[in-house]
């Protein structure tokens, strides 16, 4: 077990370090993007982004989500290359169909996806913009079939250094072109495009050497009915997620959806630092974890512990540190957006707890349940959207999101535990909730002017508040502590030829 931890958190420290630099950058560009960037025009930007993320759920035909789980029941290269090859090619002929169809089409499509007046761009400009994303789609595409096959084959550094180097360039050329050449929203669009196109040539040659051997029709169809249901899975958490934008677009306007679209921001900053780099290598290790038996039960369970608590640890000291976070990087026109922060967050906590309770239904290849849980939030999603924020605004669509998480992860966990049963402590959940209600709670009563000192004081009163509370309820008994100390002692970036990263 300790060995399976060790390869965990190397992974995920390696796979982390290219979305911790790409936040921390992110961050540093806020106050450019709000200076030269209307509300309005960061909703426009959130659509089109919206628009091509549900095109590119159905462009993959799932043969990207089967990847991981086919590649590791391969046992020759030539099977291994069949899984990549013919995951390529197909995604690839989706790709130019569906998104051809998009660019033909991109001027009723993109009076379909914006309504409201406060577009600050012309019907004919909106249109190109749908042409720009439809191209950057097609990269972004085949950009993510690489990223399947170095999560498969466990070669985090490489993908890390791919990461660090595509936002780099994504983040100096809108400089360029937003502040340099004051282009706006299109100059956003100029830098996404060119960005994919190095990340999909890249990992193109990265995995040539599988790339026009073995495609496989047959192969190709095991993998889109494995796929098929996780396609209405991600669908589904399109309309969980953002699907509130349509609603709020319509019904409030850009400029409330501008200012939202940044509260969900920084509030994804849970996912993309915790949840992102684990669930890289976490997709792939959990299978090898399940085919060790009753220790690989064991880790499973712990880490599920540790999901928690370590979720809530990071919430609690990032919810009590946002006010001061948004007034130092953002634009005053924006600063109303840190007041949806801390219940987004807590929404949040349920698709970390989701990722490591459900592993039952992926064991069993069962993904129809994920799909079903996934179904049943987004209902609840559409229908809280549609009376919630016509009465309450983007709060109708905080309410709503968290309502359709928890439904999700309770939904994921009942079908879950019919085919592999983790184990869940009532004691442990009030333990923590008391820890970070506690926390919390004392934090608020910081008090400094200065937002700078504020923000840095608040946030590491709520880590140390939270640590301590932990330690004084016995959240973790002094055999984990010692496993931890020793843990975080022994993980190095380097380690055997079948664990290393590069």
């Amino acid at each position: 077990m300790k060995q399976d931890f060790k390869i965990l958190i190397r992974h995920f420290i390696t796979y982390g370090a290219s979305i911790y630099l790409s936040k921390l950058i992110g961050f540093f560009m806020i106050p450019v993007y709000t200076a030269y960037l209307t509300p309005a025009d960061y909703g426009v930007l959130e659509l089109l982004d919206l628009t091509m993320y549900v095109v590119n759920m159905f462009v993959g035909l799932g043969l990207i989500n089967s990847i991981i789980r086919f590649y590791s029941d391969c046992k020759t290269d030539g099977e291994k290359s069949e899984v990549i090859s013919t995951a390529f090619f197909y995604v690839l002929l989706a790709a130019i169909c569906i998104n051809g169809v998009l660019i033909a089409f991109s001027g009723p499509i993109s009076r379909l996806i914006f309504s409201s007046r406060e577009a600050t761009a012309s019907p004919e400009q909106l249109s190109f913009f749908v042409k720009l994303v439809a191209c950057s789609g097609i990269l972004d595409i085949l950009a993510g079939v690489g990223t399947a096959y170095l999560q498969s084959e466990k070669k985090s550094i490489i993908f890390t250094l791919v990461s660090i180097a595509r936002f780099i360039i994504a983040v100096t050329l809108n400089i360029v072109f937003v502040v340099g050449f004051e282009l706006g929203v299109v100059g956003v669009l100029y830098s996404q495009i060119i960005a994919a196109a190095f990340a999909c040539i890249t990992m193109t040659w990265l995995m040539h050497r599988h790339l026009g051997r073995h495609i496989s029709s047959a192969r190709a169809m095991e993998m889109v009915h494995y796929g098929a249901p996780l396609i209405i899975s991600s669908l589904s958490m399109f309309i969980i997620h953002f699907a509130d934008r349509f609603f709020l677009e319509r019904l409030s306007g850009l400029t409330v959806l501008g200012i939202y679209s940044l509260s969900y921001k920084l509030a994804m900053v849970l996912p993309a630092l915790l949840y992102g780099p684990f669930e890289m290598i976490w997709n792939a290790q959990m299978f090898d974890l399940y085919k060790k038996g009753e220790d690989g039960h064991k880790t499973i369970n712990y880490v599920n512990k540790y999901m928690l608590v370590g979720s809530l640890w990071f919430i609690t000291a990032y919810a009590l540190c946002i006010k001061d976070l948004v007034y130092v990087m953002a634009d005053p026109k924006y600063h109303e957006a840190y007041k949806a922060v801390p219940p987004l967050l807590l929404a949040f906590l349920f698709t970390g707890l989701t990722t490591t309770s459900t592993v039952g239904i992926m064991f069993a290849k069962k993904t129809i349940y994920r799909g079903l849980a996934n179904i049943y939030g987004a209902i609840v999603a559409l229908i809280g959207y549609y009376f919630l924020i016509r009465a309450y605004g983007y709060w109708g669509a905080v309410i709503s999101t968290f309502l359709a998480l928890f439904v999700r992860y309770i939904a994921g966990v009942y079908y879950s535990q019919r085919f592999y049963k983790i184990d869940y402590s009532p004691v442990l959940l009030i333990k923590v909730a008391i820890a970070a209600g506690a926390a919390y709670g004392l934090g608020t009563m910081i008090s400094i002017d200065n937002h700078i000192v504020s923000l840095f004081i608040r946030g590491m009163a709520g880590l140390a508040l939270f640590g301590v509370l932990a330690l004084g309820l016995k959240i973790f008994n002094r055999y984990e502590l010692a496993a931890i100390v020793s843990l975080i002692k022994a993980v190095r970036f380097r380690g055997k030829a079948n664990d290393s990263a590069g």
